[in-house]
């Protein structure tokens, strides 16, 4: 006479869990025996197969996104640190390995609607505000942002520092998108507003278009306020004509208190750009241009990945090149870059990459760069 299905099933169960450490081969061989010996029938087991499979799942699944901390929906916490070393062939500069970025990222969702992001870098000269606003999202085509966040310019500018194929963002973004080289100085790409943003038109599983609108300060991120009553526009519309496929065109109209001594003076931005990932290939091409008062700026980038090593080994090459006067013939710069990417795991990544730096004059300065770059986030 047969057992009770619960009195078999724990029987089954007791048995599996003592033996987690057994291949997928010998559980199944388990199984078609006790179906033998008529203690479980075929249905039961069938369903404990789903049942484990589920478990399975759930278990890679949680393997590979372990780096992140997650209390409910309303608290997640995750963070990056890079550690880097720069060897440069200027004489008088030297050698070094420094902390580039050390930060810490608390989000979560307070509602369905409701969510919130604070971002805080510990690196550099002391703790700043990286990100910090909280968004309203009524459904995937209508979200609204306000606080300290990304402006929607670049492609490059938008990718997030960990996800960067190269250690260094090309010579026009930082130039163009309130960046290292900006006439307004180095704001990580950001600013204090409010934005619209969302997805329409899905096809299959993607959207068709994303767009973002968001009217800013134009002073720069962590700081107390403007510094002119003027505020600055900035929009960016993205297609996907296929999957894995995004062409954008972005601006940014303001005006900056910027020169010496600083005035309210126009600062403009156009752009376009295109990437597109098909399996272990990444391409990716921006063109940018701006004015700054009476000064007229542009450059642009290409570049190819390809995981020569799925997962793991990633070689990279870029050419980027800068304008930072149009009306000169003796400022362009060309920069030549090939790079290394060995991901040790999901979270664990070296690059390494060097930089040919060609200037447009007739005497070259000797100011080729290496890059070394260890990442971890969590």
């Amino acid at each position: 006479m047969k057992l009770p299905y619960v009195i078999r099933t724990v029987f089954l169960l007791s048995i599996l869990f003592s033996s987690l450490a057994s291949k997928a081969q010998q559980t199944e061989d388990l199984l078609n025996l006790l179906i033998k010996k008529n203690v479980l029938t075929q249905q039961e087991a069938d369903s404990i197969r789903a049942d484990e499979a589920i478990k399975e799942q759930a278990k890679k699944e949680s393997l590979a996104n372990r780096h992140g901390i997650s209390i409910g929906k309303a608290l997640q916490i995750s963070g990056l640190v890079q550690a880097r070393y720069q060897g440069f062939e200027q004489s008088t500069v030297n050698n070094s390995f420094d902390l580039r970025r050390v930060r810490l990222d608390l989000r979560g969702n307070i509602t369905d609607s409701w969510s919130y992001d604070i971002y805080t870098e510990f690196g550099g000269t002391g703790v700043k505000l990286v990100d910090a606003f909280v968004a309203y999202t009524v459904a995937d085509y209508l979200k609204f942002s306000a606080g300290q966040f990304k402006i929607p310019f670049s492609v490059e500018s938008l990718t997030s520092d960990s996800q960067l194929e190269f250690s260094d963002r090309s010579q026009v973004v930082e130039a163009l998108a309130s960046r290292t080289k900006d006439v307004i100085g180095n704001s990580n790409g950001r600013d204090i507003g409010v934005q619209v943003s969302g997805s329409f038109a899905k096809i299959d599983d993607f959207y068709l278009f994303d767009y973002s609108l968001g009217l800013f300060n134009g002073a720069g991120y962590d700081v107390t306020g403007d510094n002119n009553n003027h505020k600055d526009l900035s929009g960016r519309l993205s297609i996907h004509p296929v999957k894995n496929l995004s062409v954008s065109a972005d601006f940014y109209n303001g005006q900056g208190n910027y020169g010496t001594p600083a005035i309210n003076q126009k600062r403009n931005r156009t752009g376009i750009d295109a990437r597109y990932v098909w399996k272990a290939l990444s391409l990716t091409a921006e063109y940018d241009k701006g004015t700054d008062g009476t000064i007229k700026r542009s450059g642009w980038y290409g570049q190819a990945a390809y995981f020569i090593l799925p997962k793991h080994l990633q070689l990279a090459a870029k050419y980027d090149s800068y304008d930072p006067t149009q009306t000169s013939l003796t400022d362009r710069t060309n920069w030549y870059t090939g790079g290394v990417n060995y991901y040790f795991n999901d979270w664990t990544r070296l690059t390494v990459d060097y930089t040919i730096r060609r200037e447009q004059t007739l005497t070259q300065v000797k100011n080729n760069l290496l890059n070394a770059q260890l990442q971890i986030v969590f």
